[in-house]
């Protein structure tokens, strides 16, 4: 039961904010769940792809993907999610749940601070001002 009740919570917040799910879903399958976070991080990647993939399917309808950029993104995480794995599995729990909790940290921080002015420079991509896709 508490399984259920954490995955809906972490569902229900992803919906909310957009957060990356896996910073919901893994300190709450091992603090929750009494999970290592080797074991924690790919059920977390399945139940979050899951949930993200209805909220996409949601906001394509809704004509409110930048579908471009979530491609870009995907493909860039399928690339180098191997590594991590290889990597997880090689890393003993403690470090393993060290390098997790300073990611929070440093995303936490990031999300504090004000966002320093960025210099002009071409992107590798621009915006479409009237649909907002990238193109």
């Amino acid at each position: 039961m508490l399984d259920v009740l954490l995955g809906g919570a972490v569902g229900v917040i992803l919906a909310m904010t957009g957060a990356g799910g896996g910073v919901l879903a893994v300190p709450a399958l091992v603090f929750g769940a009494g999970l290592e976070t080797a074991r924690a991080a790919p059920i977390a990647l399945a139940a979050v792809g899951l949930s993200a993939g209805m909220g996409a399917i949601i906001g394509l309808r809704a004509g409110i993907v930048r579908y471009r950029a979530a491609l870009l993104a995907a493909a860039c995480g399928a690339i180098f999610s191997p590594l991590g794995a290889f990597a997880a599995q090689r890393l003993g729990n403690r470090a393993l749940t060290v390098l997790f909790a300073l990611v929070l940290a440093w995303v936490a921080l990031r999300m504090l601070l004000p966002t320093p002015p960025r210099r002009a420079r071409t992107p590798p991509c621009r915006c479409d001002g009237t649909t907002g896709r990238l193109v």
